[in-house]
């Protein structure tokens, strides 16, 4: 029986790794190296995003847009659709390899699978949760200990940025050199985990690092190497930037050179886990599968980050790529459509695990060995909360679902890969069409009723708790 390592990364674009790419500058040597041993899915895409989704996808191999599910999200951040934990009902990928005798492990510093009633350790019999990323609540403490400064517009930028700003600089105020950063104790657990289980086969390893999400906050010299300007602010948390003023070119291109970085950070310590493999001699009986929850807009389109844009391509591709055992069919790419949620099917397919009881993804190995032509036709549709994508070969049509008169959004991909010039008003007869096959794939006319409904109790947070203090006349 084989072994499955598989990397999710949170936020890496798909357009990083390989030859030719628009982002194929950002050094990424180990990753460039596992693509040349791998099968590459060139056209892979996230059924329903972003974190939350994208995992629940991976992990049950059933479409979470268009949101039937409701199993309670209350105590949550982010509430969106789809934001939810594991329905008791749906059998986890580690629960149904732990059943055929694999050792289940997860690594991950991505705090939003940890919140309040959150169960994706579910089926993992080591799980080692990495805290202090982003907005977790780690530690609170008097506004003063941590100074914004260095991180901020010269005007002070908005106040709900800051306070997600301050709970992040909170968690991380013992960091004191490289391995103290996020990504080398996930990676370094990882390792950890093969180094006590490799005598033990088969055995299944999640590992799930949150960087190269924001906050973009690498060791330094990674992003010096990209772009350096001493009067250029860092700002880590890149919304910052998307502010119309006190933001300065050198601003926008230390931004960009943060997340080229970070991602070269995460690189670096990919192949640490990479060379752990080879050198337990792991790397003959043990599948190592890379992906991605969604990427993000790095001023593409005039911004930074993902939800301004939602499912553009940039922001809606997800790179994928599966490095078998002696690099059996090494170099072969597949152009078909493959869905996040196809990912699970996949890995039972390649581990020979038949678990009883339908799914709704399917194995996208077929595609490799010939024995299928496509998984799901020549187009997709696809959920970004309540917005929603009909994609196929040229045409990207994007609408909001919950909008009582949408104005959706069209692009001719195929000619504008960047997705940046809406052409909606020069094509209603496509218009038209996309609708009709959103419409027809939600069972109902928009605007869409869902099964989920978002709870906006409990949202512990640090801004929640100012705004509460500040109603009372509390001082801080």
């Amino acid at each position: 029986m084989l072994n499955i390592v598989c990397i999710c990364c949170d936020t890496f674009r798909a357009d990083i790794v390989g030859p030719g790419k628009k982002l194929s500058f950002i050094d990424t040597p180990n990753l460039d190296h596992l693509m040349r041993e791998s099968v590459v899915f060139d056209n892979a895409f996230g059924e329903a995003q972003a974190t939350i989704q994208m995992r629940l996808a991976f992990f049950t191999g059933n479409r979470t847009f268009p949101y039937s599910e409701n199993p309670g999200s209350r105590g949550l951040m982010c509430q969106s659709l789809g934001w939810h934990r594991i329905p008791d009902e749906q059998t986890a990928l580690a629960e149904k390899l732990f059943e055929h005798g694999y050792v289940t492990g997860f690594v991950t510093d991505v705090f939003h699978m940890f919140k309040p009633t959150m169960n994706f350790h579910r089926g993992f019999m080591h799980w080692d949760f990495i805290r202090g990323q982003e907005a977790d609540p780690l530690h609170c403490g008097p506004l003063d200990a941590v100074d914004l400064s260095p991180y901020v517009p010269a005007d002070g930028g908005g106040e709900g940025l800051k306070t997600v700003l301050h709970q992040y600089l909170m968690g991380i105020q013992d960091r004191r050199s490289e391995d103290d950063y996020f990504t080398p104790r996930v990676f370094k657990g990882a390792m950890r985990f093969l180094e006590d289980n490799y005598r033990r086969p088969p055995f299944f390893l999640w590992v799930d690092s949150f960087a190269p999400h924001e906050f973009w906050d690498p060791p330094m010299h990674f992003a010096d190497r990209y772009y350096e300007d001493p009067a250029a602010k860092d700002f880590i948390l890149p919304q910052f930037a998307n502010r119309p003023v006190g933001v300065t070119d050198a601003d926008i291109e230390r931004t960009k050179a943060l997340y080229y970085g970070y991602v070269t950070f995460v690189d670096k310590w990919i192949g640490a886990l990479l060379n752990k493999l080879d050198e337990l001699r792991l790397l003959d009986e043990t599948i190592i599968l890379f992906t991605s929850d969604h990427g993000t807009e790095l001023m593409d389109n005039g911004v930074f980050a993902k939800n301004l844009r939602g499912p553009r391509k940039y922001n809606h591709q997800i790179p994928l790529m599966v490095r078998m055992p002696g690099q059996q069919y090494s170099g072969t790419h597949v152009e078909p459509f493959v869905l996040s949620h196809d990912i699970h099917a996949t890995i039972l397919d390649l581990l020979g695990v038949d678990y009883p009881g339908p799914i709704q993804g399917q194995s996208a190995w077929p595609l490799v060995t010939g024995e299928a032509e496509d998984l799901h036709g020549d187009t997709i549709v696809c959920g970004w909360t309540q917005r929603a994508c009909v994609r196929d070969r040229d045409w990207a049509m994007i609408v909001d679902t919950l909008a009582e008169d949408p104005e959706p959004e069209l692009f001719c991909t195929a000619q504008d890969p960047d997705e940046s010039r809406d052409v909606a008003a020069d094509h209603p007869d496509i218009v038209r069409d996309r609708m009709g096959k959103l419409e027809d794939f939600l069972g109902r006319p928009l605007p869409a009723t869902y099964g989920h409904q978002v709870d906006m109790r409990n949202e512990m947070t640090l801004r929640k708790h100012l705004e509460i203090r500040k109603n009372r006349g509390m001082e801080d």
